[in-house]
C-alpha cells in the first residue's frame, strides 16, 4: 500500500510486516437485518444518514460513529486477526465479538450473524445479521 502510512502499518514486534487489515476504514454500507422480522433492514450510512469509522491496529481498535438523532459514540478495546476473523473485546465485562472479515485491496467486507440493533429506536437492542462494507482512508 504504497503512500498510505498510518500508526497501524509499523512493524509487528517480531519484525513480520503488519496486517493489510490494520489502520484506518470509512463505512459506505453498515446494514443490520433483524432476526426476527428480516423484512426490517437499517443501513446505518445509506438509511440513517450516518456516518462510521473504524480503526485498527494489532493490539486495539476504535469505532466511532455518528447517527441522525441518536447521537455520536465510540467504542473501543483490544482487537486479534484470527484467521479470516477479527476477534473485538470492548472495554467492559463479556463484551467480545467475533467478525467475519473479507479484505480486497482497499475494500474491508465485516459480517457476523450474532449481532444487534435498537430497530426502533426504543433504547432496545435485537438480535439481528450484520454486514459492513468500508474503504481504507
Amino acid at each position: 500500500m504504497e503512500g498510505k502510512a498510518s500508526a497501524g502499518d509499523a512493524e509487528a514486534p517480531d519484525g513480520r510486516p503488519p496486517h493489510p487489515l490494520f489502520g484506518g476504514w470509512s463505512a459506505t454500507r453498515w446494514e443490520y437485518t433483524s432476526l426476527a422480522a428480516p423484512q426490517r433492514i437499517v443501513d446505518v450510512v445509506t438509511d440513517l444518514g450516518g456516518s462510521v469509522a473504524l480503526s485498527l491496529t494489532a493490539t486495539a481498535f476504535i469505532l466511532a460513529f455518528d447517527v441522525a438523532g441518536r447521537g455520536k459514540h465510540s467504542v473501543a478495546g483490544t482487537c486479534e486477526v484470527r484467521g479470516d476473523e477479527l476477534w473485538l473485546r470492548h472495554e467492559g465485562p463479556d463484551r467480545a465479538e467475533r467478525v467475519a472479515f473479507h479484505l480486497a485491496g482497499d475494500t474491508l467486507s465485516l459480517g457476523s450473524g450474532a449481532s444487534g440493533w435498537d430497530f426502533d429506536g426504543t433504547g432496545r437492542e435485537q438480535s439481528a445479521t450484520f454486514v459492513a462494507v468500508l474503504v481504507r482512508l
